[in-house]
């Protein structure tokens, strides 16, 4: 197996897995299910796993033949406008139209809607429905690291991987710190794309230095998988530390598994952002209808019933869509709406 298609295996479990989070995190029916040590684990290192593994995957995909050329970085920004913001902007609108229309009171949304321009123009730059704050967040991320990633990979600093490191990492304790004294800036998650940089970054450092950093992992992967999932799970680090320890946790207990990776888990890997965009839908109604109308089932049999309908219905959507992309025109031009 090719050092690049190892490397996507590996990233392909820790995809899967940090969906997984996604999908588990989501299955609140009622405010009880944010009390549990379960959802407490998962929000402490979730959403930073997921830009450690994109900006592992920016690295990769990115090497410098592909970021050094004139017009890159414009060609970079207009692939990623269609990949973020497009499905962004049409599930956000969709999930927008829903809440305004048929949820009557407002006291239940963090930030009350209405069906209305002004109320659709802060929901989409401000404020966007669920998690779709990510997409946003992310695509700012890559605004601010395609630059930052060029300067690394052809100036000096690129000759010694020492001086990678501790440039890399003095430019990750930077944008810590900034992060921690800038004012909130809600317009296209500007604060939270500054905040998770970080991780983004770290992965980007991951990938320059996986080799090294892979076989440390296992030569001591039972005491390095065992010790951060016991400083994950215990919940007594908080911030950066809490994210860090999940992250390494995550890396460490994938890479034992990545040899027993199959093709099935890589084709799950790929639907995962799917599951991302579509995986609101089935569980707000679970949450919502369902819920309201099966009032004596236990909560947390709804809860399994999220997860497993937040999984398959996005999974099955994704195949039967990518079996019409190649039969349909329309289905081929529109995939982009369902992130395929």
């Amino acid at each position: 197996m090719d050092a690049d298609k190892q490397k996507s295996r590996h990233m392909a479990l820790m995809t899967v897995f940090a969906m997984t989070l996604v999908v588990a995190g989501h299955c609140d029916i009622t405010s009880d299910y944010k009390e549990t040590w379960v959802f407490r684990w998962i929000y402490s290192f979730h959403m930073p796993l997921f830009f450690f593994i994109s900006g592992f995957l920016f690295a990769l995909t990115n090497p410098p033949e592909r970021i050094i050329p004139k017009g890159a970085y414009s060609s970079f920004i207009k692939k990623k406008s269609l990949r973020l913001l497009v499905p962004f902007l049409f599930i956000n609108s969709i999930i927008f139209i829903i809440k305004a229309a048929f949820i009557k009171d407002t006291s239940l949304m963090q930030h009350p809607l209405k069906l209305s321009i002004p109320s659709f123009i802060e929901t989409t730059f401000l404020y966007p429905t669920g998690f779709m704050w990510f997409l946003p967040a992310l695509f700012v991320v890559f605004i601010i690291a395609f630059p930052f990633y060029k300067y690394l990979k052809t100036s000096r600093i690129a000759i010694g991987g020492g001086k990678l490191l501790i440039f890399t990492v003095l430019a990750i304790t930077a944008i810590g710190i900034i992060g921690t004294f800038l004012p909130p800036i809600a317009f296209m998650q500007i604060s939270q794309a500054i905040y998770y940089l970080t991780y983004f970054l770290t992965g980007i450092l991951y990938c320059e230095f996986k080799p090294v950093i892979d076989r440390f992992i296992k030569k001591y992967w039972i005491g390095i998988t065992l010790l951060f999932f016991a400083l994950s799970a215990s919940l007594i680090l908080k911030g950066y530390l809490a994210a860090f320890a999940g992250i390494i946790f995550s890396t460490s207990f994938a890479l034992i598994l990545e040899e027993k990776c199959s093709d099935k888990v890589v084709k799950l890997a790929s639907l995962c952002y799917t599951v991302f965009l579509l995986s609101y839908f089935p569980q707000m109604i679970i949450r919502g209808p369902i819920a309201h109308l099966f009032t004596d089932i236990n909560q947390y049999w709804l809860s399994a019933l999220s997860f497993v309908a937040g999984w398959l219905i996005p999974v099955a959507f994704g195949l039967i869509f990518l079996k019409l992309k190649k039969r349909h025109l329309l289905a081929e031009k529109s995939a982009i709406l369902f992130g395929l």
